[in-house]
């Protein structure tokens, strides 16, 4: 999962087309949820985000 959450980093970064970045946080989004407690909540601006904090 750390990997792909990497990966996903790396292509939101590369990527200079503000809908596919947001595709890109989505898909991410669905990644994280998938590992988070359940009835937990996550934001696609939260991934948006996390992502330029981590750039």
């Amino acid at each position: 999962m750390a990997r792909q959450f990497a990966t996903k980093l790396e292509a939101f970064h590369a990527e200079y087309s503000p809908l596919k970045r947001d595709e890109i946080a989505a898909d991410t989004r669905h990644l994280l949820l998938q590992h988070m407690p359940k009835g937990a909540k996550l934001r696609l601006v939260d991934v948006l985000e996390l992502f330029e904090l981590m750039r």
